[in-house]
């Protein structure tokens, strides 16, 4: 069904007042310091067409979280999924790589997702880790495929695909606020990592065991 000029209207007005919330916290603020009628006035809103689109900051939250966790995922999908054809060893520096350019679209995004992984409000916690572990089962499922079609014996795909978004994770926090070279340097690591984590899964898949 066509979107219709009211429905557009009403998406773009909300992306307008997500974008003034990354806007308002593009100096590292987090979540918990912004307030409804701060949003407002940056987007260029009266208070009270603001609270049509979002009863509280919660609802805010949840809406910019989500939004953040979309861009992550969208990033990541292209390259992740061309690892069939591609061989494992292109697609793990194509995967590294394409994290590391979404970190330099989206460093403020990023950080937000930190910040709030790791945050005391709950409901924001849980959203991020729902949208982590959509990640991990996407990645999960084309290793299976991978192995699969390269005729190799079954891997842990799971915790595979789990140790690499943590790996992954772990170096964009690393990356936040250093130069490029270094983060070219964090990125070889990234590689390097991901490489021995999977020759571990296949050792795995063959029953070596430490």
């Amino acid at each position: 069904m066509a979107e219709t000029t009211r429905q557009r209207q009403k998406r773009q007005t909300r992306e307008r007042i997500l974008e003034a919330a990354r806007t308002l916290m593009a100096g590292g603020r987090g979540l918990d310091s912004l307030g409804l009628r701060e949003v407002a006035r940056e987007s260029g809103l009266a208070a009270t067409s603001l609270y049509n689109h979002f009863p509280d900051m919660d609802a805010l939250g949840l809406a910019l979280i989500d939004s953040c966790c979309f861009r992550l995922r969208s990033a990541m999908e292209y390259e992740r999924r061309s690892m069939i054809e591609i061989g494992p060893a292109r697609a793990v520096k194509e995967l590294v790589g394409r994290f590391v350019r979404y970190l330099n679209d989206y460093e403020n995004d990023f950080r937000l997702l930190v910040q709030q992984r790791l945050g005391s409000h709950d409901r924001y916690r849980m959203r991020i880790q729902r949208e982590l572990q959509l990640l991990v089962d996407e990645l999960a499922e084309d290793v299976r495929q991978a192995v699969a079609a390269q005729g190799r014996e079954p891997v842990p795909a799971e915790q595979e695909a789990e140790a690499a978004i943590a790996i992954m994770f772990g170096a964009g926090i690393s990356m936040l606020d250093n130069t490029v070279t270094a983060r070219r340097v964090l990125a070889d690591h990234a590689c390097l990592q991901l490489e021995m984590m999977a020759l571990g899964g296949r050792m795995m898949a063959q029953g070596t065991r430490l």
